[in-house]
């Protein structure tokens, strides 16, 4: 596949800024000195940024990708942050961490664990690299519009690319951390917009299933004022990530609540935070 060089999409910005600062609640929580993100990147945008907040909080970083060009994308866009720590930024083997035993305090992805080919096997992994935190987000299969999306890749003729359904139950991921020893802290929802989780432009999806309006189908302007490559990204300046939050705050009076059941009908991605016992 083509590596992703843009973030493009309402969507996907506002997942962007939802992910980051989840991260940044987080790194303010606990005190992380070193963090670990992979083996692969499930985000809709340029694959390798999730972790560029801890990294400002001056932990050292490490991020797995899937491909040698994703690799080279996003150390372009590290480089240009100029942290103290630079990050170290490898291409990953397959969805092995290839990391020693408790050498990190936080192991983490972000829809990762669907698309691996034995998801024990990766949670095994994430288990013993950690010394104290492991972090899973997943798509939110309870999210209203998921079905939809499920419906429109039959529709559309399009192979279902978001991995296996099964892997994507915070309830199974928790029970698969509880029996490696880490106690389950949090079970958050994150990327938590009014607009349903169908992971396409809803002008497409609606001609997908109403033939008649193909024709009439024209590229949102949506995609063209939420478009961001390597050179124009506006999450890590403070003065461009104030007006862009700004501008995204009247879509995010859902992921403010606090009322779970209304998170649960409308978050795209369901987490589980589980921290290592005492041994």
């Amino acid at each position: 596949m083509p590596v992703v060089e843009s973030d493009t999409g309402l969507g996907t910005t506002y997942e962007r800024i939802a992910v980051a600062r989840f991260a940044e609640n987080l790194a303010s929580r606990y005190s992380l000195s070193r963090v670990l993100e992979g083996p692969v990147d499930g985000i809709t945008g340029i694959r390798g940024l999730n972790s560029v907040p801890f990294a400002m909080r001056g932990a050292s970083v490490e991020v797995l990708l899937a491909d040698a060009e994703e690799v080279a994308l996003a150390r372009r866009i590290w480089g240009r942050l100029e942290l103290a720590v630079p990050p170290v930024i490898r291409q990953a083997r397959g969805f092995s961490l290839d990391a020693p035993e408790r050498s990190f305090d936080l192991v983490w992805n972000f829809n990762a664990l669907p698309q691996a080919h034995d998801a024990d096997a990766l949670i095994d992994e994430m288990c013993r690299a950690s010394g104290r935190l492991v972090l899973v987000f997943v798509s939110n299969t309870r999210n209203y519009g998921f079905p939809v999306h499920r419906l429109h890749h039959r529709a559309a003729g399009e192979p279902w690319s978001h991995g296996d359904v099964a892997a994507m139950s915070p309830a199974r991921i928790a029970r698969a951390f509880e029996r490696r020893g880490f106690r389950v802290v949090d079970r958050p929802f994150v990327d938590v917009p009014w607009w349903p989780d169908i992971d396409s432009p809803i002008e497409e999806v609606a001609a997908t299933f109403l033939p008649l309006l193909r024709g009439r189908v024209r590229a949102s302007r949506r995609l063209e004022r939420y478009t961001w490559d390597e050179q124009s990204l506006p999450y890590f300046d403070r003065h461009k990530r104030r007006a862009l939050e700004a501008d995204l705050a009247r879509h995010g009076a859902i992921e403010r609540s606090r009322c779970t059941p209304l998170k649960m009908l409308f978050a795209h991605h369901r987490g589980v935070l589980a921290e290592r016992g005492a041994s």
